[in-house]
């Protein structure tokens, strides 16, 4: 076949998969405290150890990343005004650095940070929590259209349309540029009836409606952190997992698949950054 010639004069070429963590979409969900926001905070730890290149930055949508060490959504410290303190004496608010984390809030800062990071060498972005930008959104477009709730709007599911066109495109911004995205959630029980009569309830992550279809089918990998009882402990401890396949009570999945149907992200956020790259190829496997 001759050369196909595309719009603009660019050469129409096969181009192969692209299976790199900066270019996945992945939503990582999981019970609170479990390790989500740890080991994605451990992503940037692992790639200083090795030189692997990944710089990830944190959208901040709740106060859950205090006790981690990250690049992250930030404002200048109330307290010593950005100075970082006097002289030999630390800022005790910022600890000398002169800023602090700051939550975002409001369509208009979602989207200034949104289309920052795109022009930023910042790889993969990290969402935390996918929920919280999800009830952020909400809360500024019933604002925006001066509603009490869109439950409440007696609009016809105009609101509701509006908040999913919002989340999908402040999501597109980052994909459109090339940029990954780890989107960390909650998780909530969703019972399905089963044939015979029976209820089973599966942990789904946790947004609803028309967005929740989008993020679904726009990732690449869902990946559910778990806590299971460990059958080969000699102490009875338990196992820290996470699950990369469907399962009857797990939403799950990997349209790559990187992953094992179960993955042991052992016993750091540092060892569970270590086996996610691993499935990437950042780092040569260990494990038997």
């Amino acid at each position: 076949m001759s050369e196909v010639i595309g719009p603009g004069g660019v050469p129409i070429k096969s181009m192969g998969p692209s299976k790199d963590i900066t270019h996945a979409i992945q939503i990582w969900k999981g019970a609170p405290k479990i390790g989500k926001t740890s080991t994605a905070a451990a992503l940037g730890t692992v790639s200083k150890k090795y030189g692997l290149g990944l710089d990830p930055f944190m959208m901040l949508f709740e106060p859950g990343s205090g006790g981690v060490t990250i690049n992250a959504t930030s404002e200048k410290c109330p307290l010593c005004k950005g100075t970082g303190g006097a002289g030999k004496k630390k800022c005790k608010e910022c600890g000398g650095v002169g800023t602090v984390r700051h939550i975002l809030s409001g369509l208009d800062e979602i989207e200034k940070w949104f289309e920052w990071a795109t022009t930023t060498d910042y790889n993969p972005i990290i969402i935390d929590t996918g929920d919280a930008m999800f009830q952020a959104v909400m809360d500024g477009v019933c604002v925006k259209l001066d509603i009490p709730s869109p439950h409440a709007a007696g609009d016809h599911g105009i609101a509701w349309s509006v908040i999913f066109d919002t989340m999908r495109g402040y999501i597109s911004t980052l994909v459109s540029a090339g940029k990954g995205v780890i989107i960390i959630m909650h998780v909530s029980m969703q019972e399905r009836r089963v044939k015979g009569g029976g209820i089973i309830q599966t942990a789904v992550f946790n947004i609803s409606g028309k967005s929740r279809t989008f993020l679904a089918s726009l990732a690449n990998q869902i990946l559910h952190f778990d806590v299971v009882p460990d059958p080969d402990s000699k102490d009875g401890s338990d196992k820290n997992i996470i699950v990369a396949a469907p399962t009857a009570g797990v939403e799950a999945g990997d349209q790559w698949g990187l992953f094992p149907a179960e993955l042991d992200r052992g016993n750091s956020p540092e060892e569970a950054a270590e086996a996610i790259l691993e499935c990437f190829g950042y780092l040569e496997s260990e494990r038997k």
